[in-house]
């Protein structure tokens, strides 16, 4: 304390000088408006600034809880979107009347995920894609993997904190689609080439489509529902044999900018597996 006071002091006059310059200031600031208006401004200004910096930084480290949260909203949205497709179907088969019960069916048919892509491996001839969830999060092989834009595979392998997705970029992927409005069914097939494209075979001579027209899910796999965006046809060419036609597919997905994706189950999926292995052979 003494030394404190021994300093105040030594220096007293620097103190005092100090003290008079800020009253000067504040009485010149007081009783002058062209000098009030600046001082008022350049504060506000530099305020202004401080409080910028501050709000970036906060909004920096929210990112995280506001991406989570987002996240989860999608989820819930996308639950709801298969409820309605499901009571939509429901309505064009004329089963029954929409009812609490219906609609606790559907939602309970599909189960979406959240995930991040902590690996892709897109400077390979066969691409895989890692993501950050697992057996232990819901995840199991052969769900149905997508994002913001469109298919992205299929869940190849789990493990219990995170899961392989085989993307449509491999030439092991085969993906039931459809042209949306259309009923034709075709396998979807990557030939190993552009990343942008992937190819719709043996298209039916009679089917009805062209240059534009979107490809969806045809549902009529256990892995994804149906009307799930892939891609639109960029252009159209007969098989070799001349019996079909080909489509190559714009993808959706931009496999090079990946972030985060949903996952999709359907509930019964594996009890169907099981009983498929029964199917005698011939």
């Amino acid at each position: 304390m003494q030394t404190i006071l021994n300093f105040l002091i030594k220096h007293n006059h620097w103190f005092l000088f100090i003290l008079l310059e800020g009253i000067s200031f504040m009485l010149i600031v007081r009783f002058n408006n062209y000098q009030n208006a600046i001082f008022f401004t350049s504060a506000n200004r530099v305020a202004g600034d401080v409080y910028a910096i501050f709000t970036d930084i906060d909004s920096y480290f929210g990112l995280r809880t506001e991406n989570s949260s987002l996240l989860k909203h999608n989820r819930e949205l996308l639950q709801e979107i298969a409820v309605l497709r499901g009571q939509l179907n429901e309505a064009n088969n004329s089963k029954a009347l929409l009812n609490d019960t219906t609609a606790n069916r559907y939602k309970n048919n599909y189960n979406f995920y959240a995930a991040n892509v902590v690996s892709n491996t897109l400077t390979r001839l066969n691409y895989f894609i890692v993501i950050d969830k697992g057996l232990e999060d819901g995840i199991g092989n052969e769900m149905g993997v997508f994002n913001s834009n469109g298919v992205v595979g299929v869940i190849y392998q789990a493990s219990q904190h995170y899961s392989l997705v085989l993307p449509l970029l491999n030439n092991k992927s085969n993906t039931s689609c459809k042209i949306r409005n259309g009923n034709e069914t075709s396998i979807l097939q990557w030939d190993g080439k552009d990343k942008e494209f992937s190819y719709l075979v043996d298209l039916p001579r009679h089917s009805r489509f062209a240059i534009g027209d979107t490809i969806v899910t045809s549902g009529h796999s256990s892995i994804f529902p149906e009307d799930i965006p892939v891609g639109t046809i960029d252009d159209i060419e007969e098989s070799i044999d001349g019996m079909f036609y080909k489509a190559r597919v714009r993808l959706f997905a931009d496999f090079s900018t990946l972030r985060t994706v949903f996952i999709v189950g359907r509930d019964g999926y594996k009890e169907q597996k099981e009983l498929e292995k029964n199917i005698p052979k011939q």
